[in-house]
């Protein structure tokens, strides 16, 4: 098995910590990272206690068929498009007993690619219950790996962040 980076189990780390005070629990909804979300999240002792599910939906039809993701959806806009990841991340939300999901789809390349969409193009999406998805827009550079990676980091960072908004929420 190849070692995680230590950047990432760092982040989620965080995560986890996060989720546990505010007793949240997380469900993914992954594409271009084939599940590295949810593996950076279980490599962390004790994250049984705040991780319910993960999903890599690399199709389109595992992203209708998985996470309800509207097919005309991905026929107007595309896999990577915000809309998708909206739709991914909800769909996680209620195929789950999760509090909160991130969700992901980009082109990790090296082919793919197109002017309106090049690679490295990434929608990430953080849903919880009772709110709407927020989506997030990325061009990372690099090679596959380095994109996946970025992807990954940035992902971690948008659930801490809403994890430690919803712990604020939920003290006040």
């Amino acid at each position: 098995m190849t070692q995680l980076p230590v950047d990432l189990l760092d982040l989620a780390k965080t995560v986890m910590v996060t989720a546990k005070a505010a007793n949240k629990k997380i469900t993914t909804a992954e594409s271009c990272t084939g599940g590295l979300v949810a593996s950076c999240i279980t490599a962390i002792p004790g994250s049984s206690a705040v991780f319910e599910c993960g999903y890599v939906t690399y199709s389109n039809e595992a992203k209708t068929r998985m996470l309800g993701v509207p097919r005309d959806a991905i026929t107007e806009f595309g896999a990577v498009s915000d809309v998708t990841a909206a739709a991914m991340a909800e769909g996680a939300m209620a195929q789950s007993n999760a509090d909160i999901a991130v969700a992901v789809t980009g082109i990790a390349g090296p082919d793919g690619g197109t002017k309106d969409k090049p690679v490295g193009l990434v929608y990430l999406a953080v849903a919880q219950r009772g709110k709407d998805a927020q989506v997030k827009r990325y061009v990372f550079a690099g090679s596959r790996t380095d994109i996946r990676r970025a992807t990954v980091a940035a992902a971690l960072e948008l659930l801490a962040s809403q994890l430690q908004d919803t712990g604020e929420l939920a003290e006040a």
